[in-house]
Parts: structure tokens; C-alpha cells; sequence
């Protein structure tokens, strides 16, 4: 975006032109000769006028190409809705920005719903060089085709309106649009959506892409409930925005070295995304102002804030990974969206409860699942020869402070004479070990399989209960010749 006339908010009325730095009056980018900031990244860049705080849902600041507004250059009657672009027939506007409108529209050829994003006219008029900019949009998302992002499918100009067609995601409301609806968000819900938010940029940045401008409203939610990243209209080739270039995106989700004349990067991308998870736990931005200059600061110098000082249910570990992304040096924010998706992957599994994990791992298995506590189960498994063997389940922390999932079965007293066979055993099991166990304080024969909790899915958790129940009662069978446990 171009830095010509910096901070605009179309949704807020006038703006007071003001060095963001200073505070000193501006004449369109042009800094105060008396500010102690001349040439710093920040001066002269405008912001909304004081005392009309913007509400980051509904009335988002953002840097934009120009002072255009929604419905710039567009006709006071829309000359096509109900019409045809190109080889598409436009059935109402759906979204509204600076860039243009988009409008829910169907495909002549193909029947198909697509979302069709018109430039504004006004803006094409006064800033020809937009255009370019447009297609180049729709040329570098194009080549992203991944479930978590917005598909661009194709491009054109018809009756001097330039556009393209995007993906139509049914259901189609943001995240912004959840927040105001339902307020913060539940941990373990909030944290797949960003990991899937993660996900997306992962793919955008190994193709080279840096997004610059993700927020609760650029995520689409499909009607199943999962997030799509969108509006890549700030979209750059990574190292192209280079130091000095002109600030672009949103400041209440923008990192602290963007205001420090630091180019936009995967890692800028990220702190956005912390900034974005802080608000769908907590309801609240992790740093507000009534002036970008003051907003600046925060970004720049105020402690990261502790998103359990909001919501103290969400777990340690989710507050660590926000405290990373948000951290003011890149080089201690997460090395990638990638190893961030795998991060948060772990969280969920030590978000998600034992016994969702359990009955999952077990669904269509002919057997029982009790529950001994909040944390423990008892699986009775049919195993060959009409026996039954009982299996447990259970989550608990181990020596080191560290959750883990424990599958076992108890097969027979620990007699001496049995060690040899025990030993020759364990050489053979795929999945467990026999090991000795106090059981009702006596010494005991247990298999047994260990997971890091995080790590554990519920494949895991049906293998190991499954051949666990086999393996246990043929031990059993042997040392015994009875069917008790």
C-alpha cells in the first residue's frame, strides 16, 4: 500500500491529519518542522480523531492505498446487482472495504457460487497503479490452494469494473463477526481455529507470500465451522517489503518492528496472529488506544500482556504461545507458522479431554468403557476364545512434570520363575512392554504402552488398547490358565 497519505479510517468521519509520533499537526504526510521524531517510522502518518476510539470489530483502522471510502466511484444505484460481470451474474454485496465491494455471485457456465471482489472505480481512477496491484493479488493467491485459504480462481475487466472470483464460502461469517456474536471464545476452540489460521500461512509462506494483514475479520468460518484465510490485498513476495516501505495493514494487529520502519515478514505475520488469539480468548486486544501514536508505544514498549489476567481458565500452556507470538523480537516469537501449527496441534491434545479421547479411540469396538474418574478408564475388551480382558486408560503426570496417557492391563502374578519368559517377551511386543506393578500390594505381571499426552491420538490410543487386551490375555492364559483380569 502506498504510504502517501498513511493511517485512514473510512468508517469514522473526518480525519485529523497528525503526526503519529508527536502529536503535532500535519499537512497530508508532511511532519511538523518541530517534532523531535522527524523521519522516524511512524511521523506523519494520520489517525482518527481523538475521543472516537475505533472499535477494532466493527470499525477497524487500517493503512490504506488512498482516502477512498466502501463506495467510492460506484453509482448511487448499483448498476449490477441482478446484472452480469463478465461471465458471472452478481446476486448481492456481501462485503464492503476501501479496496472495493464483494458480491455473492454464480458462475454463467459452471452454476457455481463464487464471491466476486470489484475494484472500486473511484479509487482505479485517481491511483491506475491499483490495478496492478489487484492482479497482482489474485495472481500470487491463485497459486495457494489449500483448505485453510481463500481460493482465487479467476480474473477480468468487464464494462471498465476490474475483478475477480473467489471461492464462496458458505456460511461465510468472520471471526469478527463470532466475537461480537458470542464474545471470547472457549480454549480449545480458539486454538484450533488459529492452528488452522497457522496452517494457512504455512502454505502462503513457503510459497514466498507474506499476508500482512491477518485479523478475526480476513478468517471466513465455513458453515462446518472451519477457518479460511482471506483478503490477501496487502499480500507481498517475501523480502519485498523491504525496511523503510510504507507502513500497510491494520496497527492493532501490526508488530513493533513494522512501526520501527522494519519490512513486513513470516514473523510480522505471526504477531499477528497472537495478537488475534489474545482477542478471540479474551474479548480484547492485547494493546488499545484512542491515537496510533500511543498504539505505537504499547506495540513498541508495554509488557506482553498475560491473556489469564482476562480469562483465567485458558491453560498455562495456550498463555505461553500467545506470550511467544507476541513477543517484541522476532527471534522469540515461534521459527515458523509451520512449527507453530505442530505447537498448537500439541496444545489441543493436552486441551482435549481423556474421555472424548477414549470413546473416540474406541468407537465401533465391541467392548465396555467405564469410568473410574476424571482421568481414568476401564475398557472390557472380547478377546479370542469368548474370554474378556480389562484394559485401562488413564492420564497422569510424570516424573518430570509432564502429562502422560498410560494404557495397561494387568496379566498375571509376578512370579519369579516367569521373569526369563517376560524378558523373552518384551523382545517381541510391537506395541507396550511387561513390566512389574503393586496391585493391591501385590507384585504383578502389567503391559503397558506410555504416551506423551500431547502426542496421543486416538489411533494410538485403539492400537495400544487392542493389542494390549490380546497380548495381556495370552499371558495370561499361559501363566495361569484362567481368565481373570
Amino acid at each position: 500500500m502506498s504510504g502517501e497519505t498513511g493511517l485512514m479510517d473510512y468508517e469514522l468521519g473526518t480525519l485529523v491529519h497528525r503526526c503519529g509520533l508527536c502529536d503535532e499537526p500535519a499537512e497530508m504526510g508532511v511532519p511538523s518542522a518541530h517534532c523531535p521524531f522527524l523521519g522516524e517510522a511512524g511521523c506523519a502518518v494520520m489517525e482518527c480523531p481523538p475521543g472516537l476510539g475505533p472499535d477494532p470489530l466493527a470499525e477497524t483502522i487500517a493503512l490504506e492505498v488512498d482516502d477512498a471510502r466502501p463506495d467510492d466511484g460506484f453509482p448511487a444505484v448499483d448498476d449490477l446487482l441482478g446484472r452480469t460481470l463478465g461471465q458471472y451474474r452478481l446476486r448481492e454485496v456481501i462485503g464492503r472495504g476501501t479496496m472495493g465491494r464483494v458480491y455473492r455471485g454464480e458462475h454463467g457456465g459452471l452454476g457455481r457460487p463464487c464471491a466476486i471482489k470489484v475494484m472500486n472505480p473511484g479509487l482505479v481512477d485517481r491511483q491506475p497503479r491499483t490495478v496492478e496491484r489487484f492482479w497482482a493479488e489474485a495472481r500470487a493467491v491463485a497459486g495457494l490452494v489449500h483448505p485453510h485459504i481463500v481460493t482465487v480462481h479467476n480474473l477480468g475487466t468487464d464494462r471498465g469494473y476490474h475483478y475477480m472470483e473467489m471461492e464462496y464460502v458458505e456460511g461465510g461469517v468472520s471471526l469478527a463477526e463470532v466475537l461480537i456474536r458470542e464474545g471470547p471464545l472457549e480454549p480449545s476452540r480458539a486454538t484450533n481455529l488459529v492452528r488452522q489460521v497457522a496452517l494457512a500461512l504455512g502454505s502462503a509462506h513457503r510459497s514466498g507470500l507474506v499476508h500482512r494483514d491477518v485479523k478475526p475479520a480476513n478468517v471466513l468460518l465455513t458453515a462446518g465451522g472451519l477457518a479460511k484465510l482471506a483478503d490477501f490485498g496487502l499480500v507481498r513476495r517475501i523480502g519485498e517489503d523491504r525496511a523503510g516501505a510504507p507502513l500497510a495493514g491494520t496497527p492493532t494487529f501490526m508488530a513493533p518492528e513494522l512501526f520501527a520502519g522494519g519490512g513486513a515478514s513470516p514473523s510480522t505475520d505471526l504477531y499477528a496472529v497472537g495478537a488475534m488469539f489474545h482477542y478471540l480468548l479474551t474479548g480484547r486486544l492485547p494493546y488499545t488506544a484512542d491515537r496510533l501514536d500511543r498504539l505505537i508505544r504499547l506495540h513498541r514498549a508495554a509488557p506482553v500482556p498475560d491473556v489469564r489476567l482476562l480469562a483465567p481458565d485458558v491453560p498455562a500452556e495456550i498463555a505461553a504461545v500467545v506470550a511467544r507470538l507476541l513477543a517484541k523480537d522476532p527471534a522469540d516469537r515461534p521459527a515458523s507458522a509451520d512449527d507453530l501449527a505442530e505447537e498448537l496441534r500439541a496444545a489441543l491434545a493436552h486441551l482435549r479431554d481423556t474421555e472424548s479421547l477414549v470413546r473416540e479411540a474406541l468407537e465401533g469396538v465391541d467392548g465396555v468403557i467405564q469410568q473410574g474418574g476424571r482421568e481414568s478408564f476401564r475398557v472390557v475388551v472380547p478377546v479370542a476364545g469368548d474370554r474378556i480382558q480389562e484394559v485401562y486408560v488413564e492420564s497422569d503426570i510424570g516424573a518430570q512434570g509432564e502429562r502422560l496417557l498410560q494404557v495397561y492391563s494387568v496379566c498375571a502374578p509376578a512370579d519369579p520363575r516367569h521373569y526369563e519368559f517376560a524378558l523373552t517377551l518384551n523382545a517381541e511386543l510391537t506395541i507396550g512392554g511387561l513390566s512389574i506393578r503393586q496391585v493391591h500390594g501385590q507384585p504383578m505381571f502389567v503391559m503397558t504402552r506410555t504416551y506423551a499426552r500431547a502426542h496421543a491420538t486416538a489411533a494410538d490410543v485403539r492400537a495400544a488398547v487392542l493389542e494390549i487386551a490380546a497380548r495381556s490375555d495370552k499371558v495370561e492364559q499361559r501363566l495361569t490358565r484362567q481368565d481373570v483380569f
